[in-house]
């Protein structure tokens, strides 16, 4: 993703004039913890993490997986408070690439192509916690899970799409219970509105499930 247009040659030699180090982590190893310093991006070459807020009472959320080619780090590493606001663990045997601030800063210097891919990246991820934001204002959890479907249908521009997260995985990431989810989740099945089959959905009435909104 940061080196999107970028050649081929062009990204070995910057690569050649940094110092990235790969690691990998086995499935539930701590990657980053909350609180931590943010002086490196992680760049996931294979598997998939988790990120993790926990509470006194027990209780956790998931706020966001992140797969192959997506990033850890990038919305904080120039932050005037560059501490990660999440634990992340590693879901699945992960590798992961490290690129400090300075390498990076380098890379945005030399190379204009990286720095608009950059602050593409931030944006967009600034969106993205906006609209889990949004979600989470929602007063139900009729209203979230029909909230959260649609706008994977905008993004995704289908009617029928795959999401990351598991019933248990949405569920935490809505902040609700996983039975309540289910029950919602079939009422919104028995009247046709949706239709599901483990993470694949299809949006079989748009315009209803819009006006749940």
């Amino acid at each position: 993703m940061i080196f999107k247009n970028v050649s081929t040659e062009e990204k070995n030699n910057l690569l050649k004039s940094i110092k990235p180090i790969t690691k990998e982590y086995f499935r539930q190893e701590l990657i980053f913890e909350e609180n931590a310093l943010c002086d490196k991006i992680a760049i996931i070459r294979r598997g998939c993490v988790k990120a993790k807020i926990f509470y006194q009472d027990g209780h956790e959320t998931v706020i966001r997986i992140l797969n192959q080619n997506e990033i850890i780090g990038l919305s904080l590493i120039f932050s005037s408070s560059p501490y990660y606001k999440a634990s992340f663990y590693a879901e699945t045997l992960t590798t992961i690439t490290l690129i400090s601030k300075l390498d990076l800063l380098k890379m945005m210097k030399e190379n204009d192509t990286i720095q608009k891919n950059i602050l593409s990246l931030i944006s967009d991820y600034s969106i993205e916690q906006s609209n889990h934001i949004r979600l989470l204002s929602y007063k139900t959890i009729r209203q979230k899970l029909c909230a959260f479907l649609y706008m994977q249908a905008k993004e995704k521009k289908a009617t029928t799409f795959l999401i990351n997260y598991t019933k248990t995985e949405l569920a935490l990431f809505l902040n609700v219970e996983r039975p309540s989810l289910s029950k919602e989740l079939s009422k919104l099945i028995q009247e046709g509105l949706i239709a599901n089959q483990n993470k694949l959905y299809t949006i079989i009435n748009e315009k209803k499930l819009s006006e749940e909104l």
